[in-house]
C-alpha cells in the first residue's frame, strides 16, 4: 500500500481513494456472482489490497489532522468505529436480507454494500479535499517546509 501512495503522491490521493472504492465494489460484485472459486479468490486479492491502501490513507490523514495530544483519542475512535462496523455489518446485512431478500437477479445485502461504496466514492469526489485534506497543516507533514517557516527562521 505505501508504494502505491508514494507512486501517486499526495496530490492524487483523492483518486487513489476513489479507485479503492470502485475496486471494492467491483470485487464484491464479482465475488458474489461468480461460480469459479479461482475468480472469487482473485477478486479477494484486489479487495484486500484496496482495503489496505484505503486504511493506510485514512490512518495517515487522521494522524495529520489531530494534534499530538489528541492523536490517541482520534485513533481510538477510528479503531472503535472499524470494530463496530465489523459487528453491526453482519447484523444489518441479515436484517436487510430478511426484509428485502433476494429476488433472483439481485441480492439486497450486496446492493446495500455497493450503495455504501458508491456513497463513499461520491463523498470523496466532492468533499474529501474540503473536509479532510484542507484541515491538514502542511507543517505536520514530515519533509515539507512552508515559506512561512523559512521566513520565520530568517528573522530569528
Amino acid at each position: 500500500p505505501k508504494r502505491v501512495i508514494q507512486f501517486c503522491g499526495s496530490e492524487r490521493k483523492v483518486y487513489v481513494i476513489m479507485s479503492c472504492c470502485a475496486i471494492l465494489g467491483a470485487g464484491r460484485y464479482v465475488a458474489y456472482y461468480t461460480l469459479s472459486i479461482h475468480i472469487m479468490y482473485s477478486s479477494f486479492l484486489f479487495i484486500i489490497n484496496a482495503l489496505g491502501i484505503l486504511n493506510t490513507v485514512i490512518t495517515a490523514d487522521t494522524g495529520s489532522i489531530a494534534s499530538s495530544n489528541e492523536l490517541g483519542g482520534l485513533f481510538g475512535a477510528l479503531q472503535a468505529s472499524e470494530s463496530a462496523a465489523g459487528m453491526l455489518g453482519p447484523f444489518l446485512g441479515g436484517v436487510v436480507s430478511y426484509y428485502f431478500g433476494e429476488d433472483g437477479a439481485t441480492s439486497a445485502p450486496l446492493m446495500a454494500v455497493l450503495a455504501i461504496y458508491a456513497f463513499l466514492f461520491l463523498f470523496v469526489y466532492w468533499g474529501y479535499e474540503k473536509f479532510v485534506i484542507l484541515c491538514i497543516d502542511p507543517k505536520d507533514i514530515v519533509g515539507i517546509s512552508t515559506s512561512v517557516d523559512s521566513d520565520l527562521k530568517k528573522t530569528m
